[in-house]
């Protein structure tokens, strides 16, 4: 694609939130070995990944306004989204099953298999793939769209409606009734109203589920479709502009580097995703079109897909040949880990891609 069409820097950005998912799974408690505070307090620094491709989605698929909604924007949107969960939860979940059952750790086996509604509905075949669910329930967002723009006043109503959405987000955050990972839940209070083996259980699971991914991505796209009707209105040159770029970045790395001081996290969460989304686009007129950068783009998604799997490998490689690095959780470790995990995944997925069927389904 041409620079006109395409945001070099936006590619720059999913390649560094791609490896922020690296590094934030390349060392943490659950592995049972002593931790730093200094490898917690760097790990803090780059939770922005899903914030981002939260807020690069919504941005894009709002872009274009009016959005087109149709079967074939369905279709495709399905395919994209669906499809690659499909496979990629098969391809965990049986790599998984061989694993554990050459290991004789049949108990890991019965454990992973024991929740099909989490492997089905909220990617539990890897603790990764919840991002495509999630996705997916505020991909059902985008009917909206047109609706808000063609109100009239809309840039108010969509502020308005942007102060509602982040508030009730907050809520849930500070109420706990946001999706748990460890448990694939959420409204657990709620969930308790009915026993787990009453047949209606798994559904309200499910809807509830659902439910607090929609309250989370409700201000994400409020917000995307209130960026893109501000700068269609205006020539937005303001955008590229040095100074601005510098506000951004200010905003971006303050902001990140702050991240749990400040008790509204759904706000500071809103605030990291765009200075970064806006930054991508605004250093994009000023870095070259690299096939580097491009492919880095083009490859974050499957990087993000992908990445479980090959650092499991690498973990193997560095015990057997550095076992110093597992024995505690440093920087140093978590730069190791994640850095080799991700070059790994690149090329991986680089020479997978060449394949146009794997690239269809994958």
């Amino acid at each position: 694609m041409s620079k006109a069409t395409r945001f070099v820097g936006i590619d720059l950005c999913r390649g560094l939130a791609a490896f922020a998912v690296i590094l934030v799974h390349s060392g943490d408690e659950t592995w049972g070995v002593p931790i730093s505070d200094q490898a917690i307090q760097f790990r803090d620094l780059f939770y922005f990944a899903v914030p981002f491709f939260l807020a690069a989605s919504f941005y894009f698929g709002t872009k274009q306004l009016p959005v087109r909604i149709s079967d074939t924007f369905w279709k495709k949107k399905l395919q994209r989204i669906v499809v690659p969960y499909l496979v990629w939860s098969i391809f965990y979940v049986v790599s998984k099953i061989i694993i554990f059952s050459l290991t004789d750790n049949t108990d890991l086996v019965q454990q992973l298999l024991s929740d099909p509604s989490a492997i089905v509905f909220m990617g539990a075949a890897s603790y990764h793939l919840y991002f495509i669910p999630l996705l997916l329930a505020g991909t059902i967002l985008l009917n909206l769209t047109n609706y808000l723009t063609e109100l009239k006043s809309s840039t108010i109503w969509l502020f308005l409606f942007f102060i509602i959405s982040i508030t009730v987000y907050q809520i849930l955050i500070l109420s706990n009734n946001n999706f748990n990972l460890n448990s694939y839940t959420a409204f657990p209070e709620l969930l308790k109203l009915l026993r787990a083996d009453n047949v209606l259980y798994q559904l309200w699971r499910i809807i509830l589920v659902n439910l607090a991914w929609f309250i989370r991505c409700l201000p994400y796209f409020i917000m995307a479709v209130l960026i893109n009707k501000i700068l269609k209105q205006s020539t937005c040159k303001w955008l590229y502009k040095k100074s601005f770029i510098a506000i951004l970045l200010i905003m971006f790395v303050s902001i990140n580097s702050a991240g749990g001081k400040y008790s509204l996290n759904a706000l500071t969460e809103i605030i990291i995703a765009y200075s970064l989304l806006l930054l991508g686009i605004a250093i994009s007129q000023y870095i070259p079109d690299i096939v580097f950068i491009t492919n880095l783009g083009l490859c974050s998604f499957g990087i993000y897909l992908i990445h479980p799997f090959v650092k499991s490998a690498v973990e193997i490689i560095l015990i057997k040949l550095v076992p110093q690095v597992n024995q505690s959780i440093s920087i140093v470790s978590i730069l190791t880990y994640s850095i080799l995990t991700f070059i790994t995944s690149w090329i991986s997925i680089y020479l997978l891609r060449k394949n146009k069927l794997i690239l269809q389904y994958l």
